[in-house]
């Protein structure tokens, strides 16, 4: 089953609001990857489920509980020891918002 193709323009426009620079290529081979995985939800919705009741979740005969035991953590310095940069004693990350400071 093949559905309908991805535009190129849409393509587009869904990497931009993924926050994607994507060479063209790059565009090609996303259109491919979607319209694979619009196809398989499509052979997914033609199945027929007469007779299965809807489920919310899996439940196997024993949940892996493990003891609830405290261990140490890390100390401050430890943690920012593999960080790539500290700033005001705390892990420094890149400004994403625009506007933020």
């Amino acid at each position: 089953m093949t559905g309908p193709a991805i535009d190129r323009a849409r393509l587009e426009h869904i990497a931009k609001l993924s926050a994607l620079s994507l060479h063209d290529d790059e565009v090609d081979q996303l259109g491919r990857d979607l319209s694979a995985i619009v196809n398989y939800v499509d052979a997914l919705a033609s199945v027929d489920l007469t007779g299965v009741p809807p489920t919310a979740h899996v439940q196997f005969e024993a949940s892996p509980w493990r003891a609830d035991d405290v261990v140490a953590g890390l100390t401050r310095e430890q943690a920012l020891s593999s960080a790539p940069q500290v700033e005001h004693d705390g892990f420094a990350v890149p400004v994403f918002l625009e506007g933020a400071s």
